[in-house]
Parts: C-alpha cells; sequence; structure tokens
C-alpha cells in the first residue's frame, strides 16, 4: 500500500513539473511574441532639401531576415568546402593517373623483355627438339597469332591492354610447351645415348684400312670381289676388341676366315671378327665394349696379317668404316 501511495505521489509530482514547464515555456513564448511585435523606426534624411524617408519594421522580421542570412552563409561555406574537396581530389586522381601511366609504360617494356627471352628460349628448345627427331606437330604453338583473329570473331576492339593479355597468355603457353618439350629432350638424349652405347663405334684393333667395303681386286685371284666388311691391316697378335657391348653367339674355324667370333649387341647389331689368330672368349660370354676377344693372324687362304670385321643389322652387311671413330687412340 505505501509502494502505490508513493508511485502516486511521484506521478503527481512529475504532472507538476510538466505543467510548470508548459507554462514557463508559454510564458516564454508570449515575451517573445510580444518582443517580435515592436516595431522599430528606420529613418533615412538626406543633406538636401528632400524629404525624409521612414521604414518600419518589426523586431520578427528583422529575426527571420537575420536567420535567412545565416542558413545562406553556412550553405555558401559547405559549397565551397566541398569544391574545394573535389579540386584536391581531382588533383590527386590526376597525379595517381600519371604515376600509373608511367608505371604501365615501365611493366610494358619488361613484358617486351620478358616476351622477347621466351621466344629466344622457345625457339632454341623446339629447334633442338626437331633435330633429335621429335613430332614437328608438337612444336606448333598453340597461340601465337591468333590474339588479333579471336578479338575479332568477338567483336572486340584491339588495344595495347588487349595484346598485352594475349601476349602474356602466349608466353605462358610456350613456356609450358617448352618445359614438356624439354622433358621429350631429356628422353630422346637417353634413348640417343642408350644407342650410341650400344652401338659399334670404335676400331676393333690398330691398324689401317687393306681393303674397304664394297668392290675391290682381290690380291690374291686378281678377280673383282665384294667385300661385306671392312680389312683392317695390322701386325700379327695385335689386339682385337668388342666394338660394342653385347653376347656372343657363336665362335669358330673354317680355312677361309680363320677363328671367327661372332657377337649380338641391342636394337638388332651385330659384329663379325675373322680371320684371327687365336681367340680368348667364349659363346654366350657377355662382353663390355672394349673387351680384348682375340688376336690378330691370318688364315690358309688369305697369309696377309689382318683383321676382317663386319658390322650388321639384321642381315644386312653395312659398311663398318660409316661407324668408327675416324681418329684412333
Amino acid at each position: 500500500m505505501e509502494v502505490k501511495q508513493r508511485l502516486h505521489l511521484i506521478f503527481y509530482r512529475l504532472r507538476y513539473k510538466v505543467q510548470e514547464w508548459k507554462l514557463k515555456l508559454s510564458q516564454r513564448y508570449e515575451d517573445l511574441d510580444k518582443k517580435g511585435r515592436e516595431k522599430l523606426t528606420i529613418m533615412v534624411i538626406p543633406h538636401t532639401d528632400r524629404k525624409t524617408i521612414n521604414f518600419v519594421i518589426s523586431y520578427k522580421a528583422i529575426s527571420i531576415f537575420i536567420g535567412i542570412m545565416v542558413v545562406l552563409l553556412v550553405i555558401s561555406a559547405v559549397n565551397v568546402l566541398s569544391h574545394s574537396g573535389s579540386i584536391h581530389q581531382l588533383t590527386e586522381l590526376n597525379l595517381t593517373n600519371k604515376d600509373f601511366i608511367r608505371q604501365s609504360s615501365k611493366m610494358k617494356e619488361e613484358v617486351n623483355s620478358l616476351h622477347e627471352t621466351i621466344q629466344y628460349y622457345y625457339d632454341r628448345i623446339s629447334n633442338l627438339y626437331i633435330k633429335l627427331g621429335g613430332d614437328p606437330s608438337r612444336v606448333s604453338k598453340g597461340m601465337g597469332g591468333q590474339a588479333g583473329q579471336f578479338l575479332a570473331l568477338q567483336g572486340t576492339p584491339q588495344t595495347d591492354i588487349t595484346d598485352e593479355s594475349f601476349r602474356i597468355k602466349e608466353d605462358i603457353h610456350n613456356l609450358k610447351l617448352s618445359s614438356e618439350l624439354s622433358e621429350e629432350i631429356i628422353k630422346l638424349i637417353k634413348k640417343r645415348k642408350s644407342i650410341i652405347k650400344n652401338t659399334p663405334s670404335i676400331w676393333p684393333t690398330k691398324g689401317y684400312v687393306l681393303f674397304p667395303y664394297g668392290k675391290y681386286i682381290s690380291p690374291i685371284t686378281g678377280k673383282e670381289e665384294y667385300n661385306r666388311g671392312l680389312d683392317i691391316g695390322s701386325f700379327p697378335g695385335a689386339e682385337v676388341i668388342a666394338t660394342a657391348p653385347g653376347l656372343v653367339f657363336d665362335t669358330g674355324y673354317s680355312p677361309a676366315t680363320g677363328y671367327y667370333v661372332k657377337i649380338s649387341h641391342r636394337f638388332g647389331w651385330k659384329t663379325i671378327y675373322s680371320n684371327l689368330d687365336r681367340i680368348r672368349v667364349k659363346k654366350n660370354e657377355k662382353l663390355s665394349k672394349g673387351d680384348i676377344l682375340g688376336y690378330v693372324g691370318k688364315s690358309p687362304e688369305n697369309p696377309i696379317y689382318h683383321l676382317h670385321y663386319e658390322v650388321h643389322v639384321g642381315t644386312q652387311a653395312l659398311n663398318p668404316f660409316s661407324f668408327l671413330n675416324q681418329i684412333q687412340e
């Protein structure tokens, strides 16, 4: 009950305060309105005989006029400050634009330099790839020279930015393709290295060419004969070595050839060494390049000390001189 009475008391007090404030505001308004209705006379007295001019104006009108002038001054000040800020922003934008143009020009020069380097690298890689027997169709550029055609088809105007964009895309494509070609080149070189390693490419013995591959006049019969290999003149007992790594698949002796050794190599190569004085290898024995397989001798039908050397691919005899190093150690 006491709480309710206290609340009623607070309510009445607040109500009294509000009425008091309303009364004061009303009184203040009446005073201002009364003050505003008061008149002010402005007299203009000329120095001549002209009539004096009187202006009667209320304080309320003067207050309104002053208020309007203050508002106009504030609006003008805001406009001036806004205009100054716009000019400052335009100046900064102009400076930023000039800096952007300089940076763009510098970047364009760097992009052009990078493009030339990539183009040089790509040309060298592609030429090497083709020389090693690679597929020429893989060397064709995927995007080179297509920027203008693409833009024309799309109806897009060709600008410096679009040119640079397509040039960068072309460089990325060429770098990727160069990387792929480099891997292919490594594979081709390894394959070539393996082929060269297993190709008969050294002299089987030290000496000189006695009778070349092909047709020649035999000093024994005096007739023209066909030499399927190469006769290398040397001194008796000179070492004969394997010209490539391989497997001995046949050895033997005949009056026409003397002792002989036949070796099979990788990739279908075969070499034959005959007119030997003696041999030091056995059938099915593996030999490395440079291993000694026998010694130079002569046969009953040919008394000249020399080595008869043949190179075959399958059943086809080839000119051994084409595979030999031109300089002997």
